[in-house]
């Protein structure tokens, strides 16, 4: 499960300032194979932006830039599914930075939890990660950091698997399509 922290919302100008990941194996969060990492945009944090995470310019100084950061996060999604709360969003920022960088970017497969969320409980009131948590009986800490976000959408996942299969969801490429649809 993977989040990002960005100076804002604009995926074509807005700037990665953190990444964060978790493994998920055979449906169950592993926190102790995590990777958080914060980036120096190259630019000063807007203060509405540092206002909802809290990351500041004092806090990413001596942070690497978006390649070096890039390298580290790259090796650890590598050959994964890439699980996340809205996850278009973060892919969409993330080939940003790497055409930024004059980095090669394939899009790595993934599956939305938003979505997702959206498929097995059409009757949630909103599509809220907040929403989606309580509904799955899912805590929530650190919200707005990049790993606490990431854990959340990795157990929000791993709470999704058997409505999802009451769905007739029952595999990866079944996921896949219902994102897409």
């Amino acid at each position: 499960a993977v989040d990002t922290e960005t100076t804002g919302l604009d995926t074509a100008r807005d700037r990665i300032i953190q990444m964060g990941a978790v493994a998920i194996a055979k449906g169950i969060v592993d926190r102790g194979e995590s990777i958080e990492i914060l980036v120096d945009p190259g630019l000063p944090i807007p203060p509405a932006s540092t206002a909802i995470h809290g990351i500041t310019d004092a806090a990413i100084a001596g942070a690497p830039p978006f390649p070096v950061a890039w390298d580290r996060f790259a090796a650890f999604t590598a050959r994964r599914i890439l699980v996340g709360f809205s996850i278009g969003f973060d892919l969409a920022v993330l080939e940003q930075e790497a055409k930024r960088a004059g980095l090669d970017w394939v899009k790595p497969r993934s599956l939305c939890v938003r979505l997702l969320s959206a498929i097995a409980n059409p009757n949630l009131p909103d599509n809220s990660l907040e929403t989606i948590a309580a509904w799955l009986d899912v805590d929530i800490q650190n919200r707005h950091t990049a790993l606490g976000d990431a854990i959340v959408a990795g157990h929000v996942f791993s709470a999704l698997i058997p409505r999802l299969r009451d769905r007739g969801i029952r595999t990866l490429a079944e996921a896949e399509r219902a994102c897409l649809g």
